[in-house]
C-alpha cells in the first residue's frame, strides 16, 4: 500500500463528509465503495488519533496550571 499524507483533523471531518455523501448517492460500482469505505476507516482513525492528542495536551495543560482532572462536559453550561 503506498504511503498516504496525513491530513489535519479538518481537513480530514471534510473528506470523510464528501466520502460520506459520494456512497449514500448509491451510483458507485463495488469496488469503488469499498475502496471509499477503506479510506473513511484511515480518515476516522486520523481523526480519533489527532482529538486524542488533544486530549492528551489538554490533561498536560491542566497539569501544569495546578488542576489535575478533566471534569465531564456539561452542554448545560456551555449554553449559558
Amino acid at each position: 500500500m503506498a504511503k498516504r499524507k496525513k491530513l489535519d483533523y479538518e481537513a480530514s471531518v471534510l473528506e470523510l463528509e464528501s466520502l460520506v455523501n459520494r456512497l449514500e448517492q448509491g451510483d458507485i460500482s463495488l469496488e469503488e465503495s469499498l475502496k471509499l469505505y477503506e479510506s473513511g476507516v484511515l480518515l476516522t482513525r486520523d481523526c480519533q488519533d489527532a482529538l486524542q492528542a488533544a486530549e492528551q495536551k489538554v490533561q498536560m495543560l491542566l497539569k501544569q496550571s495546578g488542576q489535575s482532572t478533566l471534569v465531564d462536559f456539561d452542554p448545560n453550561i456551555a449554553e449559558s
